[in-house]
């Protein structure tokens, strides 16, 4: 027998180191893999957040807009009617089609 082969006949069953700490997850390696998990649950939680979050912003965004663009023909429509330019059918014809 070599030098080697005796050296690994005097260790014992918790000596040897192989991959993955000789089969099982010792050494502190489930520590690790169970951090790094959390660590991408985490990262896609956020990402999935934050795409919401903007989603809803935009969509938020575009509304008082029209808000706006629907009072603004209304005042138009309302002027036009009291300058005479429309008649009260016409006028309420138009309003009902804004609202």
């Amino acid at each position: 027998m070599n030098s080697t082969c005796h050296a690994i006949a005097l260790m014992g069953p918790g000596d040897r180191w192989g991959h993955m700490g000789d089969g099982g997850w010792s050494g502190g390696m489930w520590l690790g893999g169970a951090l790094m998990a959390l660590l991408w649950v985490a990262a896609i939680t956020v990402l999935v957040l934050l795409a919401l979050r903007v989603s809803a912003d935009l969509r938020t965004a575009a509304h008082p807009k029209d808000r706006a663009g629907t009072e603004n023909a209304q005042r138009i429509l309302a002027e036009r009617y009291a300058h005479g330019e429309i008649d009260t059918q016409e006028y309420e014809e138009r309003l009902a089609k804004l609202r």
